[in-house]
């Protein structure tokens, strides 16, 4: 009877352990931003197959922009200029391409490692590497659900409280904490095990 209960005791407490959901993370950055080019390529890459089955990563590539619906077309403006936005759309429409979060993670790795991640050829590259369609991701970009989503990803960084003001901005569970936010960029990996 006491054998059973022990595994009893173990079974449950092996499911409880299973079953917990993993950390969100949301990262909130801009194509051509140096911060959020140094925090993908030293903090995030490095971990991310050390933390991939604890965490669910939300993308969110819009940065200190803005943007405006004038007669019927978006337009943006972006901190770093033209480029970035186009970086930013490209990457959204990247993104939108698949549900799989091993991909999507292994494009902006590939995109946001380079030295200029606005690169038409680059994301070309990184989009095959990943297994996602360029082609896909050129029609976005011209047939103007590129631009819907870039919209929907600056709705999402505007409604973030306190207002951003430095990317990138790293927020678990939806909620901002400027504590998590500082140690995210020098000790990512830390800094998530610490909330698992």
């Amino acid at each position: 009877m006491i054998k059973l209960l022990f595994f009893g005791v173990l079974f449950t407490a092996t499911i409880a352990l299973s079953s917990q959901e993993p950390l969100k993370v949301s990262i909130f950055y801009e194509a051509l931003c140096p911060d959020s080019i140094s925090f993908i390529a030293q903090q995030f890459a490095p971990n991310y197959d050390t933390l991939a089955e604890k965490i669910t990563v939300d993308f969110l590539p819009y940065g200190l922009g803005s943007h405006e619906l004038i007669n019927g077309v978006w337009h943006f403006q972006c901190q770093h200029g033209e480029n970035e936005c186009y970086g930013n759309m490209m990457q959204a429409c990247g993104l939108n391409e698949t549900n799989d979060q091993a991909i999507k993670a292994k494009f902006i790795i590939c995109v946001m490692s380079a030295s200029n991640p606005a690169s038409t050829a680059l994301m070309e590259e990184c989009a095959i590497a990943s297994g996602i369609s360029w082609n896909n991701m050129v029609e976005c970009s011209k047939n103007g659900v590129g631009a819907t989503l870039l919209a929907a990803y600056g709705d999402r960084t505007h409604a973030v409280e306190p207002w951003m003001t430095f990317v990138p901005t790293i927020i678990y569970n939806d909620v901002y904490d400027a504590d998590k936010q500082d140690k995210s960029l020098v000790d990512f990996l830390n800094t998530v095990l610490n909330q698992l």
